[in-house]
């Protein structure tokens, strides 16, 4: 089974954040019939897109999704795996939708976006991590409450692997690269997997004594240079480019490309903006692209991106551009997905620059009382977890942020703010370091 970050302490917490969320969720009903496609918004949504009072957002962690949507004026619904302690705090209700390790209960979810469309007050439901391994539920999803961004289908053509190269290079855009099949000589590959976010599915294909070809499993060139985001508005065929961010990509154990979190805004030259807009604007009017999405690409020696896959949904980054478009990110996106963009993109010289990373454990253990309310208390700390929380190694305790002048200042801040988790929470003798 593959491993991914959360699935010790999730399955050890499931029982009894179904119990407590459960408790404030909104009451349930049979779905309402009705046939609202999944062309990304209902017929009736764009007349309702300039004010949406509730939207549902679903996802293995939806806090950053939650957080963005308030500070959008938007009243938020958590449809959520984790249960942590403050996306019950800013959801005005939490409903759990985990199943086995990180996966989505299918009825649980299912239930619960019919049970907020019967409500008649929930104009649709976002999508945002969770569902690579699962885009058939995506499909049932938007069958139940409209859904508020990229249609599943089109979400399906980018997670082919195959299908999504061949696009790149109909387009002309510069990629690594790729093979269905195992290569002849190893070096220099890495293998992927196509339904698996984070890195953690991330491992050089000479580092692995067996690496047959599997439903989902792809193969890429390695390119050296830097990880980074590009975070964009689509409408159809018209893009606004929200900001770019450093990723911040590190190994962990014998993963070596596990994705920890990102710094930005952040300035890159003139010509390379330009290059990064108009892949955005190809991949748009190719997949005919709603709402917000995310160019992962590495920047190489010379300065030349080269696009490793497209997120066809808000991304983490999100956290790090809440304040980029007039009214609110979270509104853009429901305004882009009924085809209106800002009027402006994103500003060339930012002048604060932010960042947030994982703080992952280093051993097993459990969150106690003490250290819950101490991670809540810290004002640079979210996804804090529920007391009672058991955690495998590698599993998220929580995550740091921190602001500053500069990407170096940042990167500071962060590094002492994960120490002083990882000092707090895991014992004396364990190295926090990294």
């Amino acid at each position: 089974m593959r491993r991914a970050a959360g699935v010790g302490r999730r399955v050890a917490t499931a029982a009894r954040w179904q119990n407590a969320a459960m408790t404030s969720a909104p009451i349930l009903h049979p779905a309402a019939s009705h046939e609202p496609g999944t062309s990304g918004v209902d017929p009736g949504l764009s007349a309702r897109a300039s004010s949406p009072r509730r939207l549902a957002f679903a996802a293995t962690s939806a806090r950053s999704l939650v957080e963005c949507a308030r500070a959008s004026g938007i009243v938020p619904i958590a449809l959520d795996v984790f249960g942590d302690l403050d996306t019950r705090r800013l959801a005005d209700a939490c409903v759990a939708v985990g199943g086995g390790g990180l996966a989505m209960d299918r009825d649980a979810l299912l239930a619960a976006l019919a049970g907020l469309r019967a409500r008649g007050d929930v104009a649709g439901w976002v999508a945002g991590s969770g569902f690579e391994a699962q885009l058939g539920l995506l499909a049932e999803g938007a069958l139940q409450l409209p859904l508020i961004g990229n249609r599943p289908e089109t979400v399906r053509r980018v997670r082919s692997p195959a299908g999504f190269a061949a696009l790149l290079d109909a387009q002309g855009i510069a990629h690594p690269d790729f093979s269905a099949d195992p290569p002849a000589d190893p070096r220099g590959w890495l293998v992927k997997d196509a339904h698996a976010c984070g890195g953690w599915h991330v491992r050089p294909v000479e580092k692995m004594k067996a690496c047959a070809p599997g439903e989902g499993r792809y193969f890429q060139r390695r390119v050296a240079g830097e990880p980074w985001s590009c975070l964009f508005l689509a409408a159809g065929d018209d893009v606004r480019v929200v900001g770019f961010s450093r990723q911040i990509v590190r190994a962990l154990g014998r993963r070596p490309y596990v994705y920890r979190g990102g710094i930005g805004p952040v300035a890159l030259p003139s010509a390379v903006r330009e290059l990064l807009s108009a892949t955005a604007l190809k991949l748009t009017r190719a997949l005919g692209l709603l709402g917000l999405n995310g160019i992962d690409f590495v920047l190489d020696a010379a300065g030349w991106p080269w696009v490793l896959e497209l997120n066809p949904r808000p991304t983490a980054a999100i956290q790090l551009f809440a304040d980029a478009c007039e009214g609110g990110l979270m509104r853009a996106h429901v305004e882009a997905c009924a085809g209106r963009l800002p009027v402006s993109g994103e500003t060339s010289s930012p002048a604060l620059v932010r960042g947030f990373e994982t703080v992952f454990a280093r051993r097993a253990g459990r969150i106690g009382e003490a250290a819950a309310a101490w991670l809540a208390g810290q004002a640079w700390c979210c996804d804090v977890p529920q007391p009672g929380t058991r955690h495998a190694w590698g599993d998220p305790l929580c995550t740091v942020r921190a602001q500053g002048e500069s990407v170096e200042a940042v990167l500071r801040r962060l590094g002492e703010r994960r120490r002083s988790v990882s000092l707090r929470l895991q014992p004396p003798m364990e190295d926090p370091s990294r």
